[in-house]
């Protein structure tokens, strides 16, 4: 008979073991879904030789690494070097439901495993770990490393497609009458929330170097006559005419001083809309010593950003209130992520 230890059972030094070699999981994870291991598989149970010969790999390496993701609940063994897709492994399929595929493949691109080599940097001076190994910040760099900015962007648009789903099962947006998507990316969010709002126009205001992805992803396909594509940066000018302006996961990359200007600027278009307001999709830090993705993700903006941080909800709060806005309440979903919504003071 064999007993399974949950972690908090383990003895100290066991958990803080496992704890050190969770790069084992995340780069293995990465590996077999760069791969598409998961895209030959199913419900029925297919043999490590085929997954390799089809995988171009080598058999007894990539047993050893399924063994380990088996043991895990990613993938099950109900034979002897025989694997099937659980419900969890079923999230690195390309083609399933809030496939998490391109999100696994993104973390083990250089840019991101460089930053982490810069951890001692990051706590010592503030920085971030991509500037200090690439010199330059991580928008930047994006420019010169396309391969990689396009699977950053498409691991978010897939992100944004499972917290978008949650969004409009917990606000009702049906109020407004244009909504402006800042920073938007490839229009999943604003997508998903015209969908269930089918009076509501909308705006897709992004970059001009990501903008030019939207088309070839279909997101929009069936509401071109509702929504209107602007290029720009947050920084310089927001979408005029809405009485609506939504932000997910913007503030989180930047330090307050940015985010004021960022909310400043959608402050002053919404002096002439008494009835407007802001919404930011963000996760919100909880207070004391409980677990939560968003304690996580704040490490991953601390070491990947300048200045990016998860924020707290009076951090929120002090925030808003620096641009002239007033937090109006905050909308928990089923995602980890919250909607913030604030009007002007």
């Amino acid at each position: 008979m064999t007993t399974t230890l949950t972690a908090s059972a383990l003895p100290p030094e066991a958990q803080i073991m496992q704890l050190l070699f969770g790069k084992v999981m995340s780069f293995t994870l990465s590996a077999v879904a760069e791969l598409g291991i998961a895209d030959y598989m199913g419900a029925e149970p297919t043999s490590v030789e085929d997954l390799a010969a089809r995988s171009s790999t080598h058999s007894p390496s990539l047993y050893r690494v399924m063994r380990m993701l088996a043991s895990v609940g990613i993938f099950g063994e109900p034979q002897p070097r025989r694997f099937v897709l659980t419900e969890v492994g079923q999230m690195l399929r390309s083609d399933a439901p809030n496939s998490m595929r391109y999100m696994a493949m993104m973390r083990s691109d250089p840019w991101i495993v460089r930053a982490y080599e810069n951890m001692i940097h990051c706590l010592r001076t503030g920085g971030d770990g991509v500037t200090k190994a690439f010199g330059k910040p991580v928008f930047d760099l994006f420019k010169e490393i396309p391969d990689q900015a396009q699977r950053f962007h498409r691991a978010m648009t897939d992100f944004s497609a499972i917290s978008g789903e949650a969004l409009v099962e917990a606000y009702d947006f049906s109020r407004f009458t244009r909504l402006a998507d800042v920073g938007g990316g490839h229009g999943v969010i604003l997508a998903t929330i015209l969908e269930a709002n089918p009076r509501l126009q909308g705006v897709l205001y992004d970059l001009p170097e990501v903008m030019q992805g939207v088309d070839a992803t279909g997101n929009l396909a069936g509401l071109e006559d509702r929504v209107t594509k602007e290029c720009g940066s947050f920084f310089n000018a927001v979408p005029a005419g809405c009485d609506a302006y939504l932000m997910k996961h913007i503030l989180h990359d930047w330090d307050d001083e940015r985010c004021i200007r960022i909310l400043s600027l959608v402050r002053k278009q919404l002096e002439e809309q008494p009835e407007g307001r802001v919404f930011l999709y963000e996760m919100v830090v909880p207070e004391g010593d409980e677990p939560s993705p968003a304690k996580v993700l704040d490490i991953e903006m601390l070491v990947a950003t300048p200045g990016g941080k998860e924020r707290t909800e009076q951090e929120f709060r002090e925030l808003l209130c620096a641009a002239g806005l007033m937090l109006e309440r905050i909308t928990p979903t089923k995602s980890p992520m919250c909607l913030i919504e604030a009007r002007v003071i």
